[in-house]
C-alpha cells in the first residue's frame, strides 16, 4: 500500500493540507478527521481530473489503496498543541491559576473537573497520534 506524505498546518479556522507530490492538491477541515476525509476526496477529484486528460495514474489511487501520513512541522506543532498548564486549562475552558492549584498539589479537584482535565488530555493525544514530524 502507497503512503501520501500530507503536510498539514493549522489555522484560525482548524487545519488546511497539501499533498507535496500532486501539484495543486489541496484541502481544510475544523479537525483531524474531517481533514484527513476533505484531503482524499480532492484525491478523486485530481483521479477524476486526470482520467479525463488520459494521463497515467497509480493503480492504488484508483482503488484508494493507500495511506495518509499527516506530516507537521515542529515550530507549528508546539504553537498550536497546548502542552502546558496554560494551554490545557485554555484547551479545557477552565481557570489556569486553578489548574495551577491542582498540579501543585494545593486543591484537590474534584471528579468532575479530573475528567474534564482528562478528556481534554486524551482529546491532544488523539489528535497528536496523528500526526508525523
Amino acid at each position: 500500500m502507497q503512503r501520501i506524505d500530507v503536510t498539514v498546518r493549522p489555522n484560525q479556522d482548524g487545519w488546511w493540507a497539501e499533498i507535496k507530490s500532486i501539484p495543486g492538491c489541496y484541502s481544510h477541515g475544523e479537525s483531524l478527521d474531517e481533514l484527513k476525509k476533505n484531503i482524499r476526496e480532492a484525491i478523486d477529484l485530481h483521479i477524476e481530473g486526470l482520467l479525463e486528460t488520459d494521463k497515467p495514474i497509480n493503480n492504488e489511487f484508483i482503488r484508494g489503496e493507500y495511506e495518509l501520513d499527516l506530516k507537521i512541522n515542529i515550530q507549528d506543532l508546539f504553537e498550536y498543541y497546548p502542552i502546558t498548564v496554560k494551554g490545557i486549562s485554555e484547551r479545557a475552558g477552565m481557570n489556569r491559576s486553578l489548574l495551577n492549584q491542582y498540579v501543585k498539589g494545593e486543591k484537590t479537584m474534584s471528579e468532575k473537573q479530573a475528567l474534564r482535565i482528562i478528556g481534554t488530555i486524551h482529546q491532544l493525544g488523539s489528535e497528536l497520534m496523528q500526526l508525523q514530524l
